[in-house]
C-alpha cells in the first residue's frame, strides 16, 4: 500500500548568488515596465517610493 520514494541524487542545478540577485533585478524591472506601461505609475513614482522605504534603513532604523 505505501512504496518508498525514489531516492534521487542531487543533481547541482543551484544557482549563484550573483545569478540570483540578477535575476530578482530583472524580475523587478520586469514589473515596473508593466506597471508604467499600463499607466498604473510613473517610473518617477517609483523611484521616490523607494526613496522613501530605503530611508529609514539607511538611517539605521526600520522601514515603518
Amino acid at each position: 500500500m505505501f512504496w518508498k520514494k525514489k531516492e534521487i541524487p542531487p543533481q547541482d542545478k543551484g544557482i549563484t548568488v550573483q545569478q540570483g540577485v540578477a535575476a530578482n533585478a530583472l524580475s523587478i524591472q520586469a514589473l515596473i515596465n508593466v506597471l508604467v506601461n499600463k499607466n498604473v505609475c510613473t517610473r518617477d513614482e517609483i523611484m521616490d517610493e523607494l526613496k522613501k522605504i530605503t530611508r529609514p534603513i539607511q538611517d539605521g532604523g526600520t522601514t515603518r
